[in-house]
């Protein structure tokens, strides 16, 4: 287990220190530079784990703000087994360890990046092992209800995924005739109480803010038109993100779980608590009108990797192809971390030839031509109160090439948690740095310049990553900022 838990650290750490931070990353960290009790897009622990890291450092480089994350990742790590040990043996821990640290949704994003996953997976391990304590040991105490809510507040804290730890739980009780009786106990109810005072600070933003955050993640979930193909679309692309055969290996440890049922309980609470994402999230991408995102249904194949470190412990002294399936699984998972990192430091095959790049990893590109851009400008905070960019991910990436030096304010459709900074309040008719990346059409110059007295282009230029071409980007000078949009010109 040791042996797993350094092999999957180094990796990650290596994983953390080469790649630039994605489009979610930089929003986040950019972001978080505002304190607040909780953000737009998510509940606030990311943004603040990342706001703690800036501050004792006093640096924003990719390893520092993905610190906390790396922690939380071995953390999980160790949690996984520990839970897997509890309920069925040491080596089915080892072997659930093994596997979800070769499941690149689990195993290498959620553990090595800025993303709210990190924690979540950390928290709903921790929960589900406090409570199969409580649950199945004769000899504990009932108060680890209790600690049961503070972890699953922490969850929630993290992620909306969080509540389906306390639903999978009420589903548990409810279906199980051995533990029907804490229904009619006040220790869960006590516990459930607790997660609601962790999660407090969540519901004063969303109050204050008239429940934008809840609105824009339930508006998701919102009845557009059937299109049934995209629930298989859906579940295709979280077996993709935890690959094939691993997943594969999950649904059929959660199928012999489902026809088990209550006669086993320790399994039956590991699918209690792993199938509301698994089955919701397919169900609504039939319907919703936005676009749907895999990697959502992680949290519901976690409770199962358990039951596949089961099976396999089971058949691993006697059948050859699980082992070569395990030390396969790791030896993939290990060339494509690799090979990420490599072509995260040198110039990639989209670099080569004619036409326009075409990158996969163009998302993690950090804008630093940016910075120098400016100096060559002569573009100061002195003089430029406020940078504007036209949407949330492009904010981002220019917040973070810039520096906290500079405010990062957003016009358009979509700022989402740029909105409720409020970097723009105080600045009214003052000049602004407008950053956009590639050519500005007539239209989206229309929108930018509605909120300037005039608008003028100073500068376009290449931005390059590893000497690889990310695009063009447009420099604008804004003059006499108008907040309220209603009156600018161009030029």
């Amino acid at each position: 287990m040791l042996t797993i838990l350094l092999c999957a650290t180094l990796m990650r750490v290596a994983f953390a220190a080469t790649t630039g931070l994605g489009n979610d990353e930089s929003y986040a960290v950019v972001t978080s530079r505002v304190l607040a009790l909780s953000y737009f897009d998510h509940p606030p622990m990311t943004w603040w784990l990342v706001h703690l890291s800036v501050f004792l450092t006093g640096s924003e480089a990719p390893l520092v703000v993905r610190a906390p994350f790396l922690v939380f990742a071995a953390l999980s790590t160790v949690l996984m087994y520990r839970l897997t040990a509890r309920l069925f043996t040491p080596w089915a821990g080892v072997l659930a360890a093994l596997m979800m640290a070769c499941a690149p949704v689990l195993g290498v994003t959620s553990a090595s990046w800025v993303l709210p996953d990190g924690p979540l997976i950390a928290f709903l391990l921790a929960g589900t092992l406090v409570l199969a304590r409580v649950l199945f040991e004769p000899d504990a105490h009932p108060a680890g209800w209790l600690l049961a809510g503070l972890l699953g507040g922490l969850a929630m804290l993290s992620k909306y995924h969080g509540a389906f730890f306390f639903i999978g739980t009420f589903v548990f009780l409810l279906t199980s005739p051995d533990h029907r009786f804490w229904l009619r106990r006040a220790w869960p109810y006590a516990g459930a109480l607790v997660a609601l005072a962790v999660f407090a600070p969540v519901v004063v933003w969303n109050a204050q803010n008239d429940f934008v955050s809840l609105a824009f993640q339930g508006g998701r979930a919102a009845a557009a038109r059937f299109q049934p193909w995209m629930s298989l679309v859906v579940i295709g692309g979280g077996a993709l993100f935890l690959t094939p055969w691993i997943w594969v290996g999950l649904v059929g440890s959660g199928w012999r779980a489902l026809r088990a049922n209550i006669r086993a309980p320790r399994s039956w609470l590991l699918l209690c608590l792993g199938c509301g994402p698994i089955l919701l999230f397919p169900l609504i991408a039939a319907w919703s009108p936005s676009k749907p995102f895999f990697h959502w249904a992680a949290p519901g194949y976690l409770m199962l990797f358990p039951l596949l470190g089961r099976a396999m412990a089971r058949r691993w002294t006697y059948h050859a192809a699980t082992r070569r399936w395990a030390f396969g699984s790791a030896a993939f998972v290990g060339v494509a971390m690799g090979a990420i990192m490599i072509l995260s430091l040198v110039p990639t095959l989209s670099a080569i030839g004619a036409g326009p790049p075409r990158d996969p990893l163009r998302e993690l590109a950090a804008w630093s031509d940016l910075d120098d851009q400016f100096r060559q400008l002569g573009l100061t905070p002195d003089r430029y109160p406020l940078v504007v960019s036209r949407i949330w991910h492009e904010g981002g990436k220019i917040g973070y090439a810039l520096g906290d030096r500079w405010p990062i304010a957003c016009i358009g459709q979509d700022c989402r948690g740029f909105r409720f900074t409020h970097m723009e309040q105080g600045r009214e008719g003052a000049d602004a740095v407008v950053v956009v990346s590639g050519i500005p059409r007539a239209e989206e110059i229309a929108v930018l310049a509605s909120h300037f007295a005039r608008l003028e282009t100073v500068s376009t230029f290449d931005l390059r990553h590893a000497g690889a071409l990310i695009g063009p980007a447009t420099i604008l000078i804004g003059h006499s900022y108008h907040r309220d949009g209603e009156t600018g010109g161009a030029s």
